[in-house]
């Protein structure tokens, strides 16, 4: 992505972010983010029906080991038919956000304290991104250069913006084809210190995403990604669900 092209929309965003609210319609499991609420199964079978395939994808994750440990990461909002990806905010300012994203229809962000009252970000895509990827945003790799931790290319179509109009926290949205990936850019990580954990269910059988540590390296920042790669089973079952929402 060009300097200018990410300038723009960090500023596109950081205006809309100041001067917009949204109303949190068709977005319900991601105000319950963090809360270890059972947000992997909305919209499940009802009545003694049998549950689909979809129904039963377990995709509730949490960061598995470091000092994130057992931090919210991932869920499948089935009710809403998106893909949530969370990550810690590490140190800085703080703004309460709720808001549509620039670009991506049916995108949204949101930031909030969770329990544990430390500060997150979590960011809601429609699952048709996820399946088929963005063919209309400029692919790219981490800000420093280097490939993505853990997605398939190590580079995929993305938005940057900023969380809010001062602060050096900038977030980077990436969509492959079967794959998410979401970067904090933060200037509170440190050189020498790249780590990567694996991102599990709650019955630590399933491995759903990675996080990585990335450290500061020359004059980039370091940061903090997520990278939820899907399954080729995972994505047939969530294709198969889709198509039958629409025929």
């Amino acid at each position: 992505m060009s300097f200018t092209k990410t300038t723009q929309i960090i500023a596109t965003l950081a205006s809309i972010l100041l001067l917009s609210a949204c109303s949190g319609g068709g977005f319900t499991s991601l105000s319950s983010a963090g809360k270890n609420s059972d947000q992997s199964t909305g919209g499940g079978s009802s009545g003694g029906t049998t549950p689909s395939a979809y129904d039963k994808l377990d995709m509730e994750g949490y960061v598995s080991g470091g000092s994130y440990d057992n931090n919210f990461a991932v869920s499948l909002d089935k009710t809403n038919n998106a893909l949530v990806v969370n990550l810690p905010i590490p140190a800085g300012p703080f703004s309460n956000l709720y808001v549509d994203i620039p670009n991506l229809k049916g995108a949204k962000i949101k930031t909030y304290y969770n329990s544990n009252n430390l500060p997150q970000v979590a960011i809601s895509v429609p699952l048709q991104y996820v399946l088929h990827g963005v063919t209309t945003l400029p692919s790219s790799k981490l800000p420093n250069g280097n490939p993505l931790p853990a997605m398939p290319s190590g580079e995929a179509p993305s938005l940057a913006f900023g969380l809010n109009q001062n602060s050096e926290n900038k977030v980077y949205l990436y969509i492959g084809v079967n794959a998410v990936g979401l970067y904090i850019e933060s200037s509170y990580i440190p050189q020498y210190i790249g780590m990567t954990f694996p991102i599990k269910n709650k019955a630590q059988t399933q491995i759903l995403g990675y996080l990585t540590i990335v450290p500061k390296s020359g004059t980039y920042n370091g940061g903090i990604f997520t990278a939820v790669p899907l399954p080729n089973d995972v994505a047939k079952i969530i294709d198969d669900h889709l198509s039958g929402l629409i025929h």
